[in-house]
């Protein structure tokens, strides 16, 4: 067991939670505790687990080759993490800044799966508190060598250990957000000893806490992709405990060898009533379907595709390269919540230049874990190859299955019974409005009717050279 001593820790604290990071932790939050044990309902003690360098809260980066690192035969591939590596070396702090109210932190990841390697990126984020809430931009800097653009993968932005006390998981999956529905729960239950996997909620967030509901809720906006976990069959232990409960936003993302990411993310540390009365006071993702290519993905991802690369100039440059199998080319909506009803009409704007007539859209509903592809679930439509940009209407209003369910996640592709797809396509923006996304969020129309169906700081540093341990 990795125990490493609190000279490296850094605070601040404002007389209801207290925060600290690390930098024997590469400078992950290492420390979050209540300085009030509501009536003896909550310990004051760290809750943030920290057995060895690969628990605590924090960034985790996951991009390919698959086989860059394949310890104990994890499938990691390139994956720089904030702490450190699997062999007890912590991750390098370029930079620590500590103010009132401020912790500021810099960091060279290392290589989880292979002893000593610094991944060829930065991580930073900055921290502040506000009354029972730790509140935390970050951002990634990728400064890869390798030039190659590989598929998205689940990252961890971020990941969330905390100790057995906390071992109850809370999120919401219903098909009614924002209206305090019945949350699910999940637990270990000895004598298992692991519980893993991705769940969907429909409310962004999720939250780990005692038995007497107290605990931490992690808020990041509008994304609906996590995972959650518990190791070991107790349910207590401190923070060298190997017993953990995890919760982690897993956003899929391409790292590009030269990509600036940034997000926020919120810690909301109380009782599981307060937490989700914080997430309430966030404003909702739009019920209606609208993203503008102009300098990012927006979030959207490939499979077996591959765009020109950053910076993203008001469009989308997807070539279509895998000419040997229609069924798994895709280009990818990230997840999130819309009623298929509000949307009973879709605009892509798009040039395509390929071998086929039809493409396909594809949907998942909001409670289900894949893309199934399923004839009720998909809806193909005439496209003109003339590498031109054109408006296509997308019909969705005698749907029955758009229209009456829940839509978790759209993706453009071929027809897999069709031609081999081979080319590229050219997509400005996809919008329930003709003329393309507003600038300001569109109050969402009433449901279209269900057909009949048949029965922060700017902070500069010296520039890093990189080498590969041997």
């Amino acid at each position: 067991m990795l125990r490493r001593g609190a000279d490296g820790l850094h605070t601040i604290e404002n007389g209801q939670i207290k925060v600290g990071v690390n930098t024997n932790y590469g400078g992950a939050i290492t420390y979050l505790a209540f300085l009030d044990s509501h009536g003896g309902k909550v310990s004051t003690a760290n809750m943030v687990n920290n057995p060895d360098l690969g628990r605590q809260i924090q960034i985790a980066l996951y991009s390919g080759p698959i086989d860059y690192s394949d310890r104990w035969g994890w499938h990691l591939g390139w994956d720089p993490i904030q702490a450190g590596d699997t062999y007890g070396n912590s991750s390098e702090v370029v930079v620590l800044e500590e103010k009132p109210n401020l912790l500021y932190v810099k960091t060279i990841p290392k290589q989880f799966g292979i002893p000593n390697e610094p991944g060829e990126a930065t991580i930073e984020h900055w921290i502040h508190l506000e009354g029972n809430l730790v509140k935390v931009h970050a951002k990634v800097v990728m400064l890869r060598s390798d030039k190659n653009q590989y598929e998205a993968r689940q990252q961890e932005f971020p990941c969330a250990y905390l100790n057995g006390d906390y071992h109850n998981m809370w999120f919401y999956k219903g098909s009614e957000p924002y209206t305090n529905d019945k949350l699910s729960l999940e637990h270990i239950q000895p004598p298992s000893t692991m519980l893993f996997g991705d769940v969907y909620p429909t409310e962004p967030w999720m939250a780990s806490t005692n038995d007497n509901g107290y605990g931490m809720g992690l808020y990041v906006k509008d994304n609906y992709e996590w995972k959650r976990g518990y190791f070991g069959s107790d349910l207590s232990g401190d923070e060298y405990s190997t017993v953990a409960s995890y919760i982690a936003a897993a956003n899929r993302v391409v790292l590009d060898h030269n990509l600036v990411y940034e997000w926020d993310y919120e810690l909301i540390v109380g009782h599981l009533d307060e937490i989700r009365s914080h997430i309430y006071t966030k404003t909702p993702i739009s019920s209606l379907i609208n993203y503008r290519f102009d300098t990012s993905r927006r979030g959207w991802y490939y499979h077996n595709a591959q765009d020109a690369g950053l910076p993203i100039q008001g469009k989308l440059h997807v070539n279509l390269t895998n000419p040997d199998n229609n069924n798994i080319v895709a280009i990818s909506s990230p997840y999130s919540f819309w009623k298929g009803g509000n949307n009973p009409k879709l605009y892509l704007r798009a040039a395509f230049k390929t071998k086929v007539d039809k493409f396909r859209m594809r949907w998942r509903r909001s409670e289900e874990a894949t893309m199934l592809g399923t004839p009720d679930r998909q809806l193909d439509f005439s496209i003109i190859n003339d590498g031109q940009f054109h408006t296509y209407e997308i019909d969705l209003s005698q749907n029955a299955d758009w229209l009456k369910n829940n839509i978790g996640q759209v993706e453009f592709g071929a027809v897999r019974e069709g031609p081999l797809v081979s080319g590229w396509v050219e997509i400005e923006w996809l919008s329930t409005a003709q003329n393309g996304p507003l600038d300001q969020p569109a109050v969402a129309q009433e449901p279209a009717p269900i057909p009949c169906e048949p029965g922060r700081i700017p902070i500069s540093v010296k520039r890093v050279t990189y080498s590969r341990a041997k």
